[in-house]
């Protein structure tokens, strides 16, 4: 975005008729979005002896995408002999066509890794990002739709709704209500949305009992970036992350974030996230010069902090290699926790069975290449029985939420959705608490962050009750919710390595 040839439109159709000329003659991505049949549906349909353009030939795009998922549909790779005349379609492929691709591309990224053409390779292919690159321009051109300013500030969306959560969460189910939220701003009304919280984290962390003093041993300090959901939503994911982090010598600051951009990245809304990534980052950077370690129990926001920040923030912004220094010691949480066990260093004084888990790995962990540090945790746990279910939520923020896709996201879902129910008595977990609307909403059981089991595996409200013992019944850690409750950046420590 820092270079003006990113916003040229003439630039960008000729690089997506390059990418869509190397993805059609590959075709590896046939089956992980709607986004990929849809482009090669569109180039089959085109007759390349007829020039007449391909909305004469009647496809129905969404249509195509919705049968790839339903039947497995493989779409081979052309012969070799007719790659020449479907370059020749691309290269007529109508706008029209280019729109539908990027509008079906929700994001996963899931392409990325199985991709053969990703950098280093001379051809440079991302397919995600072109897709956001495309919807950047759209946006600079005829300005950010309402519908993606909405869901594009989840702070906003979040200070109003907790700012009276009972009214606000009993409006959401008022069908009126939802029929006029869909008429307007464009979410479906049977969409399961969050729920706003009557307390947010950040007053539950200012207003909690003193935590123990820091461990002498280990030495450990971390930032919990603990995103929108979290802070708005699901302050419990937040406590849990906090208790079991503390409980296992590791101490933690939590001061005030903003949004992570990605939700106004996806409406194109550059200038907003990258506003939120440098103001992120400036908080962030006096951390990790003292010493300090950054976790995240948001997949898509620690796939931003590593991969996109610095993206899209460069090397001089807010300062020289503070994007960088960022990325390089940011963690997902259970990644971290995961490197406390590989190091001798995570408690393993359970005291309560957590029975049989179905979970669900989100897309944007299995992109950033960790492994599944979740799962390999609540395998440890007593009375564990763990299945991996190793398929996309297709919802992936906001995407899901759109009355346009919310059928097609459904659908898209059903692999994962079954398997989440193959075993009655399993609960249910996912890092992921946007992959937890889809599946709740679906299931009609609910789902927790792997943090939360292991924080009842440890004891649940009992570890909460230790650790006020630790730390002598010592008053609250102090203040309001909006104040900078974690103080300054500590100085010395080390990292988790």
């Amino acid at each position: 975005p820092r270079d003006p040839i990113y916003w040229d439109r003439d630039a960008l159709t000729a690089e997506e008729k390059r990418v869509f000329d190397i993805c059609n003659g590959c075709r590896l991505c046939f089956n992980l979005c709607p986004s990929f049949p849809a482009l090669f549906d569109a180039v089959d349909a085109l007759d390349v002896d007829d020039p007449a353009p391909p909305e004469s030939t009647g496809v129905e795009v969404d249509a195509h995408g919705n049968h790839a998922a339903a039947t497995g549909h493989l779409h081979a790779a052309p012969p070799r002999a007719d790659i020449m005349g479907q370059r020749d379609a691309l290269a007529r492929l109508p706008a029209s066509v280019t729109q539908k691709v990027v509008d079906l591309c929700y994001q996963c990224k899931l392409c990325d890794p199985i991709c053969p053409y990703t950098p280093p390779h001379e051809f440079a292919v991302d397919f995600p990002r072109l897709m956001l690159r495309h919807k950047a321009v759209d946006a600079r051109e005829h300005g950010v739709r309402l519908q993606d300013r909405v869901l594009g500030d989840p702070d906003l969306v979040g200070r109003l709704g907790t700012a009276m959560p009972l009214i606000a969460n009993a409006g959401t189910r008022v069908r009126l209500n939802r029929s006029l939220m869909q008429a307007t701003v464009g979410i479906h009304r049977d969409r399961k949305l969050p729920t706003f919280a009557s307390q947010t984290f950040r007053k539950w962390y200012a207003r909690r009992p003193a935590p123990p003093p820091p461990d002498q041993v280990t030495g450990r300090k971390v930032v919990l970036f603990y995103t929108c959901s979290v802070q708005w939503n699901e302050p419990q994911v937040g406590r849990a992350a906090v208790e079991v982090l503390e409980h296992n010598g590791v101490t933690v600051y939590a001061p005030e974030f903003q949004c992570c951009g990605m939700p106004a990245l996806d409406g194109g809304d550059v200038d907003r996230a990258t506003r939120q990534a440098a103001h992120n980052v400036e908080i962030l950077a006096p951390y990790v010069e003292a010493g300090c370690d950054i976790v995240c129990p948001g997949p898509t926001c620690s796939f931003m902090m590593k991969k996109e920040w610095a993206e899209y923030l460069g090397d001089d912004r807010p300062a020289p290699g503070q994007a960088r220094a960022v990325a390089e010691h940011t963690y997902d949480l259970m990644e971290y926790l995961y490197a406390l066990r590989k190091d001798k260093q995570l408690r393993q004084d359970f005291t309560t069975e957590v029975g049989p888990i179905a979970y669900h790995v989100p897309c944007h962990l299995k992109v950033q290449r960790i492994g599944f540090r979740s799962r390999d945790i609540l395998k440890k746990l007593p009375g564990a029985r763990v299945r991996l279910v190793d398929k996309c939520s297709c919802m992936d923020g906001t995407w899901g939420m759109k009355k346009e896709y919310y059928e097609l996201s459904k659908k898209w879902a059903k692999p994962m959705l079954d398997q989440m129910t193959t075993d009655a008595d399993a609960r249910l977990s996912s890092d992921c608490l946007i992959a937890k609307l889809q599946i709740e909403e679906n299931t009609g059981k609910p789902v927790q962050h792997p943090i939360e089991i292991l924080w009842e595996a440890y004891g649940g409200e009992g570890l909460a009750a230790r650790r006020a013992a630790t730390a002598g019944g010592a008053g609250d850690a102090g203040g309001d919710g909006d104040a900078a409750v974690a103080g300054e950046p500590p100085t010395g420590g080390g990292q988790a390595g």
